[in-house]
């Protein structure tokens, strides 16, 4: 028999919060930001670091950073944040026995695996939504619904023989102001000042894990040192250091130089300043659950580079500038025909007006308060 609440209790779980740097971890504290305070809904966060707010509980386990989780994942071939987030599982178990939550809503694979699995041994009666930002597109029997994110994930999992009625398309949402009000000339000069960008030069900004594997920064490093040196933009890379970033960093200094780029990882807090002082945004992945930080950019009005895909279309719709990014040369033939564009204007304001209709929790809120009800519920 289903359980029923007229105030569904959910848990919002992510092991990262407060001290990994990437969408997961952004998405989790937006998230709870614009449900926390909903009539319908009772929503609680636990995180695996930091310090606490209201509705917020802590579970202190394994980091991904720590030396133990890299040597385990020396010696089993796997990457540090797997044992995170397994351990995090484990550590959980103690408050979902306390709180007794009617959903359990998450974004880490592993997490949600070795939550079910414990679920089953003890009898435990929540519910476990995923959010399907990893890109996943089988083995979903150990959960009750998944998220897709694009009409395109809900397409593919369809058509490798998914269960329908376990599978909800809903973007991710984003926390976009209702008005545009980009820097002015006088604000951005500032930022640029106190961030150490040049005041010269256009800054073309990436927020995305520092790898190459993925990411792609080693194509954005060769495709930044083919525009000519004496229009060649200031490259700013931002984000959460990963066992590549050494081999990165050095290719920036081979290619850009000390002067010509910056890679740093800053706060959550603080990545907005990043977006306010740049002039135009790259992602040089090839394939994305639905990109963060593209939909980030184009809420601030920026110009965004992307690989052509459906993923990206669907992000940035007519407002992107699109090539095939597996061909060298490609990225740069687009830097040359964007950098002259001018910033802010009626093209910047169109920009964040797409990215607010489709993608601010203004918009998308009443559908997740829906989605969280009806798998509570078990009508999802």
């Amino acid at each position: 028999m289903e359980r029923a609440a007229a105030r569904p209790h959910v848990l919002l779980v992510c092991p990262g919060l407060e001290h990994a740097r990437r969408g997961f971890e952004s998405f989790a504290r937006e998230c709870f930001n614009a449900l926390r305070g909903a009539d319908a809904l009772r929503v609680e966060l636990v995180k695996g670091s930091g310090a606490l707010q209201p509705g917020e509980h802590r579970v202190r386990t394994l980091q991904r950073d720590a030396p133990i989780a890299r040597a385990l994942g020396r010696a089993f071939g796997e990457p540090p944040f797997l044992f995170e987030q397994l351990e995090f599982a484990l550590a959980l178990q103690p408050l979902l026995l306390r709180l007794d939550p009617d959903v359990v809503y998450l974004s880490e694979w592993h997490t949600g695996r070795a939550l079910s699995l414990i679920r089953t041994l003890t009898g435990r009666r929540f519910k476990l939504l995923l959010c399907n930002g990893t890109m996943a597109i089988e083995r979903f029997e150990h959960l009750d619904c998944v998220q897709e994110l694009t009409p395109a994930a809900l397409d593919v999992v369809l058509q490798r023989g998914a269960n329908p009625g376990r599978h909800r398309m809903l973007p991710l949402g984003f926390e976009i102001p209702a008005e545009f009000a980009p820097a002015t000339p006088d604000e951005r000069g500032a930022l640029r000042a106190r961030l150490g960008l040049p005041s010269d030069r256009p800054v073309v900004l990436s927020v995305a894990a520092l790898n190459r594997h993925h990411k792609r920064l080693d194509y954005l490093i060769e495709e930044v040192a083919r525009v000519d040196s004496r229009d060649r933009p200031f490259l700013l890379m931002a984000g959460q250091e990963e066992e590549e970033t050494a081999a990165i960093r050095s290719l920036a200094d081979e290619f850009l130089g000390a002067a010509g780029h910056s890679i740093r990882t800053v706060p959550l807090a603080e990545v907005p300043d990043l977006y306010r002082a740049s002039d135009l945004f790259v992602l040089a992945s090839l394939g994305e659950g639905l990109p963060r930080a593209l939909i980030e950019a184009l809420g601030y009005g920026l110009p965004c580079l992307a690989h052509d895909y459906p993923v990206a279309r669907y992000a940035l719709a007519e407002h992107g500038r699109y090539g095939d990014f597996t061909q060298p040369g490609a990225l740069s033939a687009l830097l040359g025909t964007t950098l002259g564009d001018p910033a802010g204007g009626p093209a910047a304001a169109a920009r964040h007006r797409s990215a607010y209709e489709r993608f601010s929790w203004d918009t998308l809120r009443p559908r997740y308060i829906e989605l969280l009800r009806a798998v509570a519920a078990g009508t999802s």
